[in-house]
């Protein structure tokens, strides 16, 4: 009775463990999510020599470039908050050399059907931005505060791009619009505008050439819904439009706008063909598949079984094969949240894994030797 409960551990085990490795390998995606990010620069996209394709920062995208800078980033991956970054002579949204530059929300997140009128300011080194939920700007829905250690200046491109030079992949997917977009600086301690535009008066998709586009499928003034159009997607291309203002922005400005979702698909974050959660498929899938060789060899101590042995060692060398896929997996794919605690975490549980596997396989090996042992003496 025990060898039969035995082998039917061993051949679930084998089941889950191929179920685990089909839903593993169909759960490869980009490091990057869809993103659209949206802000004021010195630097015009088109600019950036080492984001072009075949460059050192290509997958990395235009954030890369050193830059002065204030943008804002809503995204399908990270948790879906937003976040608001600065950057002074550094990557988009870096800070400087002392400082880091980016700051989430804590309680808005992008969804879809979502509209926010969105103002970020600047005062000097202090940055703060809200979110509304009407076009008055009186219903604040949530205010970021940051001091900056030092201050982007020279801002006069207004720059909204998504940067996905990543692999083409299944990052999740974000489209909607950007519109009313109002650009006010302080000059002689009065609020001046500078730039407004509601993209009424466009007749095309680049409104008579004052945007610049680079990929106008992905992001260009939509003359059908008076709107600048985004659609995100991971796509091995570098989507980003631009606009030069007539002048560099004073050290106090602010800038408006109306944000629209009107699709978001989440990035699949290591979900497969079964749609589980990692965590789910380990529990569900991973830790039975480890768990069961170990109580079938146990009640099996005195069955002589070549059939046994035989799938002990297979479960091993899959098991032991996916580990490190998985491990291959997470050097060369890194999410933009990912810290290197959860880095280290996962790579010490797949060394676990790794040693666990390599006991079955030598359980499997000396229960194959036993057998052969009492075959030759036969």
């Amino acid at each position: 009775m025990n060898s039969k409960i035995g082998l039917v551990l061993l051949f679930i085990s084998l089941t889950l463990t191929l179920i685990y490795g089909i839903d593993k390998l169909t759960s490869e995606n980009p490091s990057n999510g869809a993103l659209i990010r949206i802000g004021l620069s010195d630097t015009d996209s088109s600019t950036c020599k080492i984001c072009e394709e075949g460059e050192m920062y290509y997958e990395s995208g235009c954030k890369r470039c050193i830059q002065d800078g204030v943008v804002l980033t809503a995204h399908v991956s990270n948790e879906r908050f937003y976040s608001v970054g600065w950057s002074n002579d550094n990557g988009m949204y870096y800070g400087d050399d002392n400082c880091d530059g980016i700051k989430k929300t804590k309680n808005i997140v992008a969804n879809k059907d979502n509209t926010y009128y969105i103002e970020i300011s600047k005062n000097n080194l202090l940055l703060e931005t809200k979110f509304y939920e009407d076009e008055n700007f009186s219903d604040l829905e949530e205010s970021l505060s940051m001091q900056m250690c030092s201050n982007p200046t020279n801002l006069q491109y207004v720059r909204i791009s998504n940067e996905d030079g990543k692999p083409s992949g299944s990052g999740g997917k974000l489209s909607g619009f950007v519109d009313d977009i109002q650009i006010l600086q302080k000059i002689d301690n009065k609020m001046i505008s500078t730039f407004s535009t509601s993209f009424d008066e466009c007749t095309n998709n680049t409104c008579e050439d004052i945007w610049d586009l680079h990929n106008p499928d992905r992001i260009f003034v939509n003359t059908k819904t008076d709107s600048l159009s985004f659609s995100s997607e991971v796509s091995g291309t570098h989507d980003y439009v631009h606009l030069k203002l007539n002048e560099k922005l004073s050290n106090s400005w602010l800038m408006k706008f109306k944000f629209h979702i009107d699709e978001l698909e989440e990035h699949p974050r290591g979900k497969g063909i079964l749609k589980l959660d990692p965590d789910l498929r380990q529990i569900l899938l991973g830790l039975p598949a480890i768990i069961f060789p170990f109580i079938g060899y146990g009640i099996t101590r005195n069955m002589e079984s070549k059939s046994f042995a035989v799938i002990m060692i297979i479960i091993g060398i899959l098991i032991l094969g996916g580990v490190l896929l998985s491990l291959y997996q997470d050097n060369s794919l890194v999410i933009d949240d990912k810290s290197d605690l959860t880095s280290t975490l996962n790579t010490n549980l797949s060394l676990g894994i790794l040693a666990i596997s390599v006991l079955i396989i030598i359980l499997g090996i000396k229960r194959m030797k036993i057998f052969m042992k009492k075959e030759f003496s036969n």
